[in-house]
């Protein structure tokens, strides 16, 4: 039980760092993980090409992170992450003028919500469309420097010990939000509303990833058929 736990919790860490709130911390979605989401790729009309791209880069992802698991090679899942964010990425910087609008919306809605997410006051589009100020930039890029080191230090101490996860899961959404506000501190009035706006119209996000659904199936199986017997 121990073991799938903490698998469950890596893979939601590592593969897909999804915006909803678990019993084990907040984590945030960023665009190109938004882009491995069924319901955003509907709500963006994904071309078939678009969505097989998608599709296999989260296919080669799943298959590298169970490898990683099976040799409890760490280093590989980052690697494996990095691969998949690649991929993904050839994908987002083709999608057209619409498709990256509402991409935009929906990242802005998600990270103004629940879980506070600094990293959306880094998106070009948001700094453009909040006219941001020269100061403004450098407080979110030292406030978004300084929470990589806190949330690399946190991982790092936690790293090998379940109990030491768990607690820093909460710890980094308590991070995140600690940046969040200093950065949003530094809005006015207009801003502040011009961001309430960005979010356009209400987005749904249903937790659907396709290339992940079946991660742990095949154990699961081999578990049932030997308890079977």
């Amino acid at each position: 039980m121990r073991k799938t736990l903490l698998t469950l919790a890596l893979v939601a860490l590592l593969a897909i760092p999804v915006a909803a709130q678990f019993n084990f911390g907040g984590l945030q979605m960023d665009a190109t993980a938004l882009l491995a989401n069924k319901s955003v790729q509907d709500e963006l009309k994904l071309s078939d090409d678009q969505k097989k791209s998608i599709t296999e880069a989260n296919d080669e992802m799943r298959k590298a992170v169970q490898a990683a698991f099976q040799d409890q090679d760490f280093a590989a899942i980052g690697k494996a992450r990095e691969e998949h964010t690649k991929a993904v990425k050839k994908v987002l910087d083709k999608l057209d003028e619409k498709q990256s609008k509402r991409l935009m919306q929906i990242e802005v809605q998600l990270a103004t919500g629940k879980n506070k997410n600094p990293k959306i006051f880094a998106n070009p589009g948001v700094q453009k469309a909040l006219k941001f100020t020269s100061k403004q930039k450098d407080t979110t890029k030292t406030a978004l420097s300084d929470l990589d080191k806190d949330v690399k230090e946190v991982s790092d101490d936690a790293k090998g010990d379940f109990k030491k996860m768990r607690e820093s899961f909460t710890k980094i959404s308590e991070l995140r939000t600690e940046a969040y506000t200093k950065i949003e501190k530094t809005l006015d009035d207009d801003q502040k509303k011009d961001l309430g706006k960005l979010g356009g119209d209400k987005f749904e996000l249903k937790m659907e990833f396709p290339g992940f659904k079946d991660f742990g199936k095949k154990d699961k199986d081999k578990k049932d058929k030997k308890d079977d017997k």
